[in-house]
């Protein structure tokens, strides 16, 4: 059973990705920036115990995605007007938006190192095979995108922040990964698969700003991102919280 402030988070969610295949700017003004904060709410209000490292950790990220989500509005795209409810747009929001989600998927990679049973021995490196798909999908990635990013003089200066973005975002989920029977299961299945489709909402914004144009990107990254952070948000609570 849903709590009431997961309806509420996921009315937002209907809402914001209506209004990014509808293309409704006033409508995105006031529906993503709400994301974050009913979800901060959310997870405050299901904390049992003390509020910890792990859980402040975890809040902050949420409060830096809530930067990245703002700034990224700011970002001119295509024919969209260079306004937005009055306010300027600007190309370097992009790099505001990418530092925000930088700053928080730092966040997470340390809040997943705080597992429950630090005796129990974690699947990397020992195991190295497990994360050989993530670093095929990363380098296949790589191999066309900072290409792409280099060889245009207009983006070349995004390829350093796209770069260390990258790096943080496999290493979050490399320690998502070795969050496995270092915790719960239901906790390492929810944070696992919220970290994964969070990394692929990224991979889309990157394919769609620096490659070609994807179809109705914007519904794919938001429907992808607003499931991501709330299967780390359940997952999360999930790892101290008996349900």
């Amino acid at each position: 059973m849903l709590k009431p402030l997961e309806y509420a988070y996921w009315a937002v969610a209907i809402a914001e990705i209506a209004s990014e295949a509808s293309g409704n700017e006033t409508l995105r003004f006031f529906t993503k920036p709400l994301l974050m904060i009913v979800l901060v709410l959310f997870y405050v209000k299901n904390i049992t115990g003390p509020r910890g490292a792990f859980h402040k950790l975890l809040i902050a990220a949420f409060i830096f995605s809530w930067v990245g989500d703002v700034a990224l509005m700011f970002v001119p795209a295509g024919t969209a007007p260079e306004t937005l409810m009055g306010l300027p747009k600007n190309p370097n929001f992009f790099l505001v938006g990418l530092g925000g989600f930088l700053v928080t998927h730092i966040l997470y990679a340390i809040a997943f190192t705080k597992v429950s049973y630090p005796n129990v021995k974690a699947l990397l490196p020992q195991r190295f095979w497990v994360a050989v798909p993530l670093l095929v999908y990363m380098g296949a990635l790589s191999s066309v995108l900072l290409p792409a990013i280099y060889g245009n003089e207009l983006t070349k200066p995004f390829l350093a922040p796209v770069v260390v973005y990258s790096t943080a975002i496999a290493t979050m989920v490399v320690i998502a990964i070795n969050r496995y029977k270092r915790v719960n299961d239901k906790s390492f299945a929810l944070v696992f698969a919220g970290a994964l489709i969070f990394m692929f909402s990224d991979s889309i914004i990157a394919i769609n700003k620096f490659l070609s144009p994807v179809p109705m990107a914007g519904v794919f990254i938001m429907v992808l991102y607003i499931g991501g952070q709330y299967l780390i948000a359940k997952g999360s609570l999930a790892q101290f919280n008996k349900e």
